[in-house]
């Protein structure tokens, strides 16, 4: 099932360079992951989305910033600080899933290439998000993992 998908260079450079500037970052950072449809099937970094999400000032602004209708991959850099007192920066994949998508073959495409997306990524945290982040509770809930990490 791999074999459908491609992860071309520079997305992987992306990843790398995101992975090492914000290891030691003080706001939320998160890069935008998607799967161009048909017949390529590449993985690539959503640039106009990006914008916005380097812009991103907390979680709550990812209901604004993300389609309702399609799936996405967010490696996400979330700063904490831990009950011993010390700062660190996990990172997060969140695999973006709101209900409104109705696409049974996007659905499908994105939950064979999470693995892949994971690896990649270099992330052992996976967090689900399928609400659409409608709700104040969905915004909190969604901190609370983050924060759990």
């Amino acid at each position: 099932m791999s074999n459908l998908y491609k992860i071309g260079t520079e997305t992987k450079k992306k990843i790398k360079e995101f992975r090492t500037s914000t290891a030691r970052t003080n706001s939320i950072k998160a890069l935008s992951i998607k799967i161009e449809p048909k017949p390529s099937c590449e993985i690539i970094i959503d640039e106009d989305e990006q914008e916005e999400l380097d812009e991103m000032e907390g979680v709550d602004e990812l209901a604004e910033i993300l389609p309702d209708n399609s799936p996405r991959f967010l490696l996400t850099a979330f700063p904490i600080t831990t009950k011993d007192g010390f700062k660190q920066t996990p990172l997060v994949l969140i695999y973006w899933k709101p209900m409104t998508v109705v696409s049974q073959e996007w659905k499908m495409l994105y939950a064979g290439a999470l693995e892949m997306i994971r690896n990649e990524c270099g992330t052992f945290k996976l967090i689900e998000v399928s609400s659409g982040l409608e709700d104040d509770s969905d915004v909190e809930e969604l901190k609370e993992q983050l924060e759990n990490c």
